[in-house]
Parts: structure tokens; sequence; C-alpha cells
């Protein structure tokens, strides 16, 4: 009896795990944000609940054929991860991305056919970036960061996509760019033994880190460009001060130390401040809101 609850408990946690819950949320998040900018205080709560469920669902069907593809290589880089250490299978996890999928394709349809096109394509890129992208390198970078740039514009499509959406979405796509050269430098033990051409393996950790390290730079940069043209409320400077500071920390830093380990740091902490960046995000939409 024990046995089998543990058991419950790993395959539970399993699940979760191939799910990335924080990426699912922020990418959820994202969509809001899309919406809030284009209809302000009149967003409805039904399409904002369904809006966040599309983000939120998709992602983490993307992230479970993610995990499927890279089974191997992450018995080499992350034998925790739940289908090298067996707590869930390739077929469960297949079913698993196989629901979220189609249970984010049918929210989007519920929203208007425009919305469920550019769900569409999101899956696409996400299929095409697991099948042929990953080994491209950078190539297949922006295929990723794109797919961070999608919610926002998935959101405004709702009433209209303004300049301000598509800034935000930029700066997403540059600060993804940023986190997948770093996550390239992580994974470089794996990565070589299979084939993936990342920055890192095809031109090396000191390269790949001030490649990485430059996306960062230029997505602090482009922050600014909001406040410049007065489409955000100034509740967006102090958040995304604190978020460009962690940027420009974590770009000094993998620059400084481009080992492995330190790229894991970086990675993790870039994810944070990208977090940081949606909340700037949300601050700066109540001038518009």
């Amino acid at each position: 009896m024990k046995a089998a609850t543990v058991s419950g408990a790993g395959k539970t946690s399993g699940f979760l795990g191939i799910a990335r819950l924080p990426n699912c949320f922020m990418m959820g998040f994202a969509v809001i944000i899309g919406e809030f900018m284009s209809l302000g205080s009149a967003m409805p709560a039904y399409s904002a609940v369904v809006g966040f469920l599309v983000g939120f669902t998709i992602v983490a069907g993307s992230m479970a054929i993610n995990d499927i593809i890279d089974a191997e290589i992450d018995a080499i880089n992350n034998p925790g991860r739940p289908i090298p250490s067996g707590r869930v299978s390739k077929t469960e996890a297949a079913a698993f991305a196989a629901m979220a999928l189609v249970a984010g394709l049918l929210l989007a349809f519920a929203l208007s056919v425009l919305n469920f096109l550019i769900a569409a394509v999101a899956v696409g890129l996400m299929l095409y970036y697991n099948k042929f992208g990953k080994k491209t390198g950078l190539p297949g970078n922006a295929v990723v960061s794109t797919n961070l740039a999608i919610p926002f514009i998935f959101g405004g499509a709702i009433g209209g996509v303004n300049i301000t959406l598509y800034v935000f979405a930029l700066l997403a796509f540059l600060a993804g760019m940023g986190r997948e050269v770093i996550k390239g430098m992580a994974d470089i033990a794996g990565d070589s033994k299979r084939g993936v051409r990342t920055l890192a393996v095809a031109k090396g950790l000191g390269i790949a880190s001030k490649t990485g390290a430059s996306f960062f730079v230029v997505a602090v940069l482009l922050s600014t460009v909001p406040v410049a043209l007065r489409i955000v409320s100034w509740l967006y400077v102090p958040i995304v001060l604190v978020c460009d500071l962690g940027f420009l920390y974590s770009a000094y830093s993998i620059v400084r130390d481009p080992s492995p380990r330190n790229a894991v740091t970086s990675k993790k902490q870039a994810l944070v401040w990208m977090l940081l960046g949606l909340i700037a995000f949300i601050a700066g939409g109540f001038a518009v809101g």
C-alpha cells in the first residue's frame, strides 16, 4: 500500500516535471498581458481565463514532446528528468502531450479562428523544432524564442495588436534567445554526443557565452523604448529596472565564467528575470488600461 502511494506520487511529480509548470504559467500570463494591452479594462474574464489555459496547455504539451525526443540526451545531461528516471514512460508522455495540445487548440478555436490559426502556428513551430530545428543551433534557438513572443500576439489578436505588444514580443524573443544559447552551454555534454549543433558545440563555450550575454544586453536596451515612447505607466520603470539589472548580472556572470555549471545557474536566473519582465509588462499595461 505504501509502495503504491509512493509510486502514485512519483508519477504525479513526473507529469508535473514534464509540463514544466513555471514555463506554463509564464506563457499563460503572457497571453493575458497581450489581451490586457489590447482591450484594457474591457477585457472579458472569459477570454482571459481561456487565453491563459491555451498558453498553459500548449506549453505543457510542447514540453512533454521535448522530453520524449530528448530522453537520450537527458539521460546524460539531466538523468533526474521524468523519462530517464523512469517516473514517466515515453508512451505516457506522448498521451499527455496529445491531450494537452488538442485541448489548447480547441480552447484557442473557442476564442476565434484567428486565435486558432496563431496557436496552430505555435504548435507547428514547436513540432518542427523538436523534430528538426533542435540540431540547427541558432536557427533552432530562434524558433523557440519566436514561440516565447507569440503569446503576446495571440492575446492581442483578440482586440488588436498595438506597438506596445510588438515591443514586448521582441523583448521576449531577445531574452529567450539569450537563455536558449546559454542553455546550450549547460547541455553541451549530451548535445555533442547526439550531433546537436548548438553554438556552444559548434563554436565553443566562450563564443556562446558572449552571444548569449549580447542578447540579454540588447533586451535591456530595448526595455527602455516603452518608457521613451510613453506607452507604459510609471509602474513599469522600477520593476523593469530590477529585471534589467538581473539580466546584466547574468550576462556578466556567464562571460566571466563560461562553464556548463555556471550556465545551469544563469539559465535558471534568466527564467526569474523573464518572470519579472512579465510583471513589469502587466504594471506598464495600466497606462492603456
